[in-house]
């Protein structure tokens, strides 16, 4: 497997790292490889790509494979509210 070297890493990160392994129970070495392991996954979208709530919630539910009615937003102007 290969093997990697940090040098110059500062007091204050490296305490920092201590920290963040003993708080998930992990040692300091498997920490600092899951941390490589998730920044290195490939992403799943481009994080330029921004959708909606709505069609974020839909893309949750689908996901799971639960089917939505297809229903057509109503884009017409909203009217003010009257209070007399």
């Amino acid at each position: 497997m290969p093997a990697v070297t940090i040098r110059k890493l500062s007091v204050k990160t490296h305490q920092g790292l201590k920290r963040r392994a003993k708080k998930n129970g992990h040692s300091t070495e498997a920490e600092i490889r899951l941390i490589l392991d998730d920044a290195a996954k490939p992403q799943a979208a481009p994080l330029s790509t921004k959708v909606g709530f709505g069609t974020a919630l839909q893309q949750i539910f689908q996901k799971h494979g639960v089917s939505l009615p297809d229903i057509q937003r109503d884009k017409s102007p909203g009217q003010p509210a009257v209070f007399e």
